[in-house]
């Protein structure tokens, strides 16, 4: 009995271990680090889309991508659908009474980055569970460290697909791997894996690239030793059906509103149309080696060392994925998300099988010493890091312009602008008849949190301008899409530099890059952390 409850005791232990520090990894500092994303702007604003009951299919989503397409179908829609369901749950964005001052946004941002840090709490637990039942207990405290200190693992922290797409992922990895346990309940097990994989798909297409892996899994656990009478045939067709069935519903959706011409043209536009349109598989494998070297190379160590002795769990994991984003040949960090627990994992298992591929006597701890040198590296690292303040330039442009909207007297707080005068006093009439143009990151905060009709949901938006006073914000996403060339809407081009020709300078935030020294480690990474941020200038003509 005495035994039991130790194994008990210790089995809590190992897993409140990881589930603290991921805690603190993935839930510190929400807002201000990394600096937001655009594409977190464009499935918040669809989230609240959905929510608003506007539909499942956002029109303006057609000016989220550069101009080569013009289909407003980019990725299914459980991502959205998730996010909406849990902002009805929690009552969001209405719950916060958000007010045009800086603080007020960023509490309002924070909210679906929280999200994301339980997501990213739940997979540290997958994680764990996935790892116990492949290999032990051990290897599982190990991988789950990992997985919840290493610097890599902020990629989890923003608003995107890949965020959202990896817990469903990984339960249906280990649905899979408890059929070994759970004998009675084979096709149960299986039929949850494949909804699981179907809602991952559904999310974010590539995800179907894990076909291969979990066959894999499905096969080797229900050998016909241990299952006489399973007919491995019919459980593979039984978790299949899910798995292809859940996605479907985003073609269906286009067929039945017509559209499917229009969802053709933007899925090969962007599986087969963007080649060399942006950062390749090789330059973000750059930006993820500065972000973190160390859990590259001894995770592509655990990987090689697991295939030499024929655990080919990784490479089914790792490979088709590689391959498709290779072929895609536009990638951005956050596509990594997906390789990172694999990542983990093969670490824990290599580390903890070194003391008998050296021959060191078991009574010394070696793997675990092993183990903690490198998590309190990446602890420190991953510390460092998620204390830098990236957001407070994209707060203070934000609770500007929305200062211009709200028909109230706003005060703006702004901790590092306290020089510039940031007080309105507008009208209902006054403040509604301004066209605000900005890109994707917050014009979500203008048109469905304060409700401003004459919100451009993009740069890109063509959307003919029905007011006489404009405010333009002028940022990354702007410089991009003014410097995109062939990929841009040459007519939209010129509208926006005549624009820019006539409105002045009437707000100008500016990063301080004192906060960091990108030659020094962890900082050397920290560009793909500093996305859509740095330089806002906002400009008026009124």
């Amino acid at each position: 009995m005495l035994l039991i409850l130790k194994k008990i005791d210790n089995r809590i232990i190992f897993l409140f271990i990881p589930l603290v520090l991921s805690s603190f990894t993935h839930l510190w500092n929400v807002s201000q680090f990394p600096s937001f994303h655009p594409d977190e702007g464009v499935y918040i604003k669809r989230a609240l889309h959905i929510l608003a009951g506007l539909g499942l299919q956002d029109p303006s989503s057609r000016f989220d991508h550069s101009q080569d397409s013009t289909s407003a179908y980019d990725h299914p829609y459980f991502g959205p659908l998730f996010l909406a369901g849990v902002f009805k749950i929690l009552g969001y964005p209405q719950i916060l009474n958000t007010t045009p001052n800086a603080a007020s946004i960023e509490t309002l941002s924070s909210v679906p980055r929280i999200i994301m840090g339980v997501l990213a709490i739940l997979d540290t637990l997958l994680v764990y569970k996935i790892s116990e039942r492949r290999y032990n207990s051990k290897v599982a405290l190990f991988a789950s460290v990992l997985f919840a200190v290493m610097p890599l693992g902020w990629f989890t922290r923003r608003v995107v697909l890949d965020s959202i797409m990896l817990p469903f992922l990984l339960t249906s990895i280990l649905l899979i791997l408890e059929i070994r346990s759970n004998r009675k309940y084979v096709q149960t097990l299986s039929v949850l894996s494949g909804i699981c994989l179907g809602l991952a798909i559904f999310t974010k297409i590539p995800c179907f690239t894990l076909i291969p892996l979990i066959v894999f899994l499905i096969y080797q656990n229900i050998d016909r030793k241990t299952f006489p009478s399973v007919d491995r045939l019919k459980i593979l067709t039984i978790w299949l059906l899910p798995v292809i069935l859940i996605p479907i519903i985003w073609p269906l959706y286009a067929f039945l509103t017509g559209e499917l011409n229009e969802w053709i043209d933007g899925i090969f536009w962007q599986s087969l149309g963007r080649q060399n349109k942006g950062k390749s598989l090789f330059d973000i494998a750059g930006n993820a080696w500065a972000s973190d070297p160390v859990l590259l190379v001894v995770g592509a160590a655990g990987v090689i060392y697991l295939t030499i002795r024929r655990e080919y769990f990784p490479i089914f994991w790792i490979i088709p994925y590689i391959t498709f984003l290779f072929f895609v040949g536009w990638v951005t960090h956050f596509h990594l998300i997906l390789l990172i627990p694999i990542l983990c994992i093969s670490v824990a298992k290599m580390i903890y099988d070194l003391p008998a591929i050296i021959r060191i006597k078991k009574n010394i701890p070696i793997s675990t010493i092993i183990i903690s040198g490198i998590s309190l590296f990446g602890l420190i690292s991953s510390a460092i890091l998620i204390s830098t303040d990236l957001s407070y330039v994209q707060f203070a442009a934000t609770a500007y312009i929305s200062n211009a909207l709200v028909p109230t007297n706003g005060s703006f707080i702004n901790k590092n602008h306290t020089n510039i005068n940031l007080t309105y006093t507008n009208d209902d009439d006054d403040s509604n008849q301004i066209t605000v143009i900005s890109s994707p990151i917050f014009s979500w905060v203008y048109k469905y949190v304060f409700n401003h009709d004459y919100t451009f949901s993009h740069v890109r938006d063509t959307q003919p301008i029905k007011t006489e006073k404009l405010i333009l914000l002028v940022d990354s996403t702007y410089k991009h899409v003014i410097g995109g060339g062939e990929g841009e809407n040459a007519t939209q081009l010129k509208r926006l530099m005549n624009i820019y020709n006539n409105t002045e300078i009437v707000a100008l935030f500016k990063d301080d890059t004192s906060n960091y020294n990108k030659k020094y480690y962890p900082f050397t990474g920290i560009e793909s952390a500093n996305i859509g941020s740095r330089t806002e200038e906002i400009r008026a003509n009124y």
